[in-house]
């Protein structure tokens, strides 16, 4: 039995990205939008960005056996969640410093103070409850 590796038809593909995420070792590059490859030397074969394709133009074709280090897809895997994790846990800390600063931000429920620069909805009370100058 021949190593296949993912071929992508770029005529086909539409950019959706949904193979992006499916693929264990970050073989496929691409950004949304934009057309998808494969890089036959990373893919490991295990056809993980077949079921996401909503256009079916990931094909799996047999390639002349190339030397397969296992080691290196296990490495690939691994730096693949560890980038994931650390992705995530930015988007937490993101999170939770903006929870923070919210919290710490002085809201006013007295009309006749002056209105938060960053509340457009403040400002414009505040103005609309200003006298016209005449």
């Amino acid at each position: 039995m021949a190593f296949r590796v993912a071929l992508i038809d770029e005529s086909r593909c539409i950019g959706c990205a949904k193979c992006l995420p499916a693929c264990p070792t970050d073989a496929i590059v691409g950004a949304e939008h934009y057309l998808h490859t494969v890089i036959t030397r990373e893919c490991i074969g295990c056809e993980l960005c077949l079921p996401p394709c909503p256009v079916d133009c990931i094909e799996m074709r047999p390639v002349a056996q190339q030397a397969f280090d296992s080691a290196v897809a296990r490495q690939r895997v691994k730096s693949r969640k560890l980038r994931l994790q650390r992705q995530a846990d930015e988007r937490e800390a993101e999170r939770a410093r903006r929870k923070a600063m919210l919290k710490t931000r002085p809201h006013s429920t007295d009309p006749g103070t002056t209105p938060q620069l960053g509340d457009p909805l403040a400002r414009a009370l505040a103005a609309a409850r200003k006298p016209e100058p005449r």
